[in-house]
């Protein structure tokens, strides 16, 4: 392995139609490596027969306990979801729900279960888990997490999150909000990179994009600031959310340039694959 190696991951895969289109047009481009993928999502099952063609693309699962909908009905978990199935929609409501014990975390061990074992029926192999809001490495998640891995062929894990995290949280809150969230999520992500050491990951994990809108040239020239380990770099391609650019980033995982820029870079492209075989 050379001295920089570069995963380039597009998460929220099978949200839509969109994303799917995106992500294996980014692969088939060259740029993308790896996927994290939403198994509840309106369009996971199409996103799961076409990754089964592709089987370089490193996918992985994209854990949602926050801003979704639950993969078990809502009878079977009653504290974890409403009576619509959803998680509480804020990062900060879910850090303090999941510190509770008991029965609470048992739900979420069972959502956690089952999520798991839904990609595991797609045939693919799990490359690595990752979040939406990080949340994998919540304390208690992890410690589940932690625990799965002896049943399930968990082996990698996104980490660390602070760098991402910064650039993506909610610009449009208040700030007292913003400030709330980061006295609290911070010390869980530095605690979770920690407790996370018995995983493979990456050494540093960015945004694809620091600025807004995402262009060829301007990832051309953020393929040259990439430094010595293994870097994860984040995108979103064919998004429709507002706080990211998933038009942008489709047209760059897809150009020419950035895929000449990698070509005559000394980056070594791999995937979360890599990581979980013990070849990263």
């Amino acid at each position: 392995m050379k001295q920089k190696s570069l995963i380039i991951t597009a998460d929220d895969f099978g949200l839509w139609p969109e994303v799917n289109d995106a992500v294996f047009a980014g692969y088939d481009a060259g740029i993308l490596t790896s996927a994290g993928l939403r198994v509840g999502a309106p369009a996971a099952k199409t996103a799961m027969v076409s990754a089964a063609m592709r089987p370089d693309l490193g996918v992985g699962l994209h854990l949602v306990l926050c801003g979704g909908t639950a993969t078990l009905p809502s009878r079977d978990i009653p504290n974890l979801v409403d009576s619509s199935g959803r998680f509480v929609e804020r990062p900060l409501e879910a850090i303090w729900l999941y510190r509770r014990g008991g029965g609470l975390r048992e739900e979420l061990k069972a959502e956690i279960r089952a999520q798991i074992e839904r990609f595991l029926a797609s045939g693919l192999f799990l490359t690595h888990i990752s979040s939406v809001y990080h949340l994998h490495l919540h304390p208690t998640v992890l410690a589940i997490i932690r625990e799965l891995a002896c049943e399930y062929p968990i082996s990698a894990i996104r980490k660390p999150c602070g760098g991402l995290w910064r650039f993506s949280r909610h610009r449009a809150l208040p700030g007292w909000q913003r400030r709330s969230e980061a006295i609290v999520v911070r010390p869980m992500l530095a605690w979770g990179r920690l407790r996370a050491r018995a995983f493979a990951g990456p050494d540093r994990v960015e945004p694809l994009n620091r600025v807004r809108p995402c262009t060829e040239y301007g990832l051309a020239a953020r393929l040259r600031e990439v430094g010595p380990g293994t870097t994860e770099l984040i995108c979103h391609p064919g998004s429709l959310l507002g706080r990211f650019d998933g038009v942008g980033e489709a047209a760059a995982v897809t150009s020419s340039t950035v895929r000449d820029a990698l070509a005559c870079s000394d980056l070594e492209m791999i995937s979360y694959r890599d990581l979980a075989e013990g070849m990263g």
